[in-house]
């Protein structure tokens, strides 16, 4: 019988936001209150890596394990999240994107928020060692499924070539940026030595998923403490359910016609890493 194991996903720990951001900023009191809940109901947290590791060698898992994911790398973590994850003493793994690191989150800029402040390096490296995993996001958060497989190799391998660089260790998970992944972008995270890497899928994960396509839930502003207790027991959400390739593929195709008539265009992996953007 698989074990399911909740996989949280946050963006943004803050108190002002644009209204079309609204949705991903959870205030500082609410992810306050959804902690507890995790704590009140006896959930252990793990890093990814540690999660994935223990998967891998067949390792037995807490009954009740759980893992906490931040996208992005927004500073807000510093200040909104941290502080309450240290209060619970519960680890988590943040997956930044390495591109604007120490610069502002300008994939953002439709929604608003281009100028959100990014952590920088220092503070990275300071979070590195209090419990926080920080792993790899892409370069300049594109949607990885509809680019080349060159461009997306720069995207998944350069992102953890600066980070190992910035940081002075090893980056082993990735993330998919809108969690949005295919079989070659699979292909291209595993061939980068990551080892282990997340989609979004709103499931929970489970002891028997592919390592490379961990479901995780999405969490917004609209879900209260209640709600989360209903979501990560199991009552709400399924567990790991398998892909809708069909739906997914035409999806897939509406995205690329939609990026090829796009007036304003992505900055390259290149321009990312370099600053020249």
């Amino acid at each position: 019988m698989k074990q399911a194991i909740p996989i949280l996903v946050y963006h943004s720990v803050d108190t002002e936001c644009s209204s079309a951001y609204r949705r991903w900023m959870v205030l500082p009191s609410e992810f306050d209150a959804h902690m507890g809940v995790l704590a009140d109901n006896g959930y252990q947290s793990m890093t990814i890596s540690n999660l994935a590791t223990r998967l891998r060698q067949g390792a037995p898992l807490p009954p009740r394990a759980i893992a906490i994911t931040f996208d992005d790398g927004l500073a807000d973590f510093r200040t909104g999240a941290l502080p309450v994850l240290r209060r619970y003493g519960f680890p988590a793994t943040l997956y930044v994107v390495s591109g604007y690191v120490g610069k502002t989150s300008r994939w953002l800029t439709p929604l608003g928020e281009g100028a959100r402040a990014m952590l920088n390096w220092q503070e990275l490296r300071n979070i590195s060692e209090v419990g926080i995993e920080i792993g790899a996001h892409s370069v300049c958060h594109p949607q990885l499924d509809i680019l080349t497989i060159a461009r997306a190799s720069q995207e998944i391998a350069g992102s953890k070539r600066v980070l190992e660089d910035g940081l002075g260790c090893e980056v082993p998970s990735f993330a998919y940026p809108h969690g949005y992944f295919n079989r070659k972008t699979q292909d291209i995270v595993r061939g980068a030595g990551f080892s282990s890497a997340c989609r979004v899928r709103h499931a929970l994960a489970s002891d028997t998923e592919d390592l490379f396509a961990l479901s995780r839930i999405v969490m917004t502003s609209a879900i209260s403490a209640g709600d989360l207790h209903r979501l990560i027991s199991g009552v709400a959400l399924p567990v790991a359910p398998r892909a809708g390739r069909a739906i997914e593929r035409g999806w897939r195709v509406v995205r690329r016609i939609s990026r090829h008539f796009s007036v304003t265009a992505e900055p390259t992996a290149e321009a990312a890493e370099t600053g020249n953007m």
